[in-house]
């Protein structure tokens, strides 16, 4: 009985980090476009990743803030969702790159490169702490 409970909830959070990764990627997509479309054009590439880089971030953080409060049980269950979310983000973001779009495998990896001013991995790290870091602060 405990171990077919826990499996339930280990697959509940499971799917949790799916749709959190899944949402993440959505609300990434929406304010890259309005960056490609609205900010790039007027303030150059670089430039419109910073004005950027905030309000994706805060976006996602607070989505992730509201998986931690509503959906996880368990600080366990927090961690499982941000990291899962975050692995499933980083899946979703890969094929789209490297398929759709047809970026080369190393200006993929460009964007994780902080020492070149990429932001992206502090957005991921946020993104992955902060269902966790709701669910601690809200208990």
């Amino acid at each position: 009985m405990y171990v077919a409970r826990m499996r339930t909830k280990l697959s509940s959070a499971i799917i949790q980090a799916c749709f959190y990764g899944l949402a993440g990627f959505g609300i990434g997509f929406v304010f890259g476009a309005i960056r490609q479309l609205l900010l790039a054009p007027n303030f150059g590439d670089g430039a419109s990743r910073w004005m950027e880089f905030p309000f994706v971030t805060l976006a996602i953080a607070r989505l992730g803030w509201w998986f931690g409060a509503r959906k996880a049980g368990s600080a366990g269950a927090a961690l499982l969702i941000g990291i899962g979310g975050l692995v499933c983000l980083l899946l979703i973001e890969s094929v789209f790159a490297l398929q759709m779009l047809g970026m080369s495998l190393e200006d993929d990896l460009a964007s994780f490169d902080i020492s070149r001013g990429a932001l992206f991995p502090y957005g991921l790290a946020a993104m992955a702490i902060a269902p966790w870091l709701s669910w601690r602060l809200g208990r």
